[in-house]
């Protein structure tokens, strides 16, 4: 016999913003269920990796740093109400030829907000992170409030407390249908029948095929990413205790890493490949992958590619020691989609953060409480709105 349960909010999907979405709104008295296909901290979408990268100076548009003091601001309120540590505190470098669109971006987003930063020439980054080697021409740019985030740990810590909140989660279960409704729209997952005030739509890769119809418009593309893991060659390694980091290199492509906090390995990975990468043979960065499939597994081609940029850092082995994949979910536009939509009734969205939008995950847990709360959110997500390509 089918089961069915009512109930106030319901999310669907417990990765990065799911999960917050759900401890913000249990924390606030709403009575609400969260479904999720895996277990919580999987490795099957993309919110794994052991690390995510919190910058400030934003890169990807000035326009994001009133929304990242206030991710600041609740990994705080995370952190306390949890007694957890969840973000370590490292510092954030941008490496790049000057005028390159991480450096140029770095430096446009600290001026327009007035963020403490370091503008340093070539030899002022050699010196000071020595972990780097450093091409002739390159420049930094440093700012101290950049870190950590550890995605795992996020989305089980939230979870843990959304449950002593009083949430229900019920985890393998899959969604197969979301019904809108301006008053109790549905959800269907396994043998359970949901009906609820509100439903919060979190399911990352999968956000599209639940809602083909009315994400058509947004044109939602899943691409697969590889990250590796090299091992340190050096005791002390120059890696240890250093900042995350960000770096273009003089071809286009922008790739990033993490100093070591295993004490043993430094993680690297690919954001974007240079134009007409594509053709370098055995490069399949952008290809698109069947959430369900899953991406393929990490092989050769995708070690020597790692390893072509990791020869960029100084103390590590040549060749990545371990390897994994994940999914890049994206916009058109590659900012995210956080609101409401007309032809949804009764539906809070919130997808396309692939590439950058972990640590955002507080406040979006944040904003899209208060949109299935009240409607709408003081928080800065205006540029986020999923009627903008309609």
């Amino acid at each position: 016999m089918a089961e069915h349960i009512e109930t106030d909010t319901v999310v669907v999907g417990l990765g990065a913003m799911g999960a917050q979405a759900l401890w913000q709104l249990a924390r606030s008295g709403v009575d609400a269920v969260g479904v999720e296909q895996y277990s919580p901290g999987h490795s099957r979408g993309s919110s794994h990796g052991e690390s995510r990268i919190i910058r400030t100076a934003y890169l990807e548009g000035a326009e994001y740093v009133p929304f990242v003091h206030a991710a600041w601001r609740a990994w705080a309120d995370l952190e306390e109400a949890s007694g957890s540590c969840l973000v370590l505190r490292t510092g954030a470098l941008v490496l790049g030829a000057p005028g390159s669109a991480a450096v140029a971006g770095t430096l446009t987003a600290a001026g327009h907000h007035g963020l403490a930063h370091s503008r340093l020439s070539g030899q002022e980054l050699a010196e000071r992170f020595p972990q780097h080697a450093v091409r002739p021409g390159e420049e930094g740019v440093f700012e101290e409030e950049g870190g950590v985030v550890l995605p795992e740990a996020a989305i089980t810590t939230a979870l843990r407390l959304a449950r002593a909140a009083g949430a229900e989660v019920l985890t393998g279960t899959r969604v197969t249908r979301i019904e809108p409704d301006p008053d109790r729209p549905r959800v269907l997952a396994g043998d359970t029948e949901i009906r609820a005030r509100r439903v919060v739509v979190t399911a990352g890769a999968w956000l599209p095929q639940l809602l083909p119809d009315a994400m058509a418009p947004v044109r939602m593309r899943v691409e697969r990413r590889v990250l590796g893991w090299f091992r340190t060659t050096q005791d002390p390694s120059p890696h240890a205790g250093g900042p995350v980091f960000a770096r273009d290199e003089p071809d286009g492509t922008t790739w990033y890493g993490f100093p070591s906090l295993d004490g043993r390995t430094v993680k690297i990975g690919i954001h974007a490949e240079a134009p007409g990468s594509g053709d370098r043979p055995g490069a399949q960065w952008g290809e698109p992958v069947d959430p369900d499939a899953g991406p393929r597994e990490p092989d050769g081609a995708d070690a020597r590619r790692l390893a072509e940029l990791a020869a960029g850092l100084r103390g590590v082995e040549e060749l990545p020691e371990r390897m994994a994949p994940c999914m890049y979910t994206m916009t058109p536009d590659e900012h995210f989609v956080i609101g409401l939509r007309r032809d949804l009734p009764g539906l809070v969205l919130a997808g396309g953060f692939s590439g950058h939008g972990y640590k955002f995950a507080s406040a979006v847990g944040e904003a899209l409480s208060d949109l299935a709360r009240h409607g709408r959110t003081d928080l800065p997500i205006g540029m986020f709105d999923p009627h903008r390509w309609d």
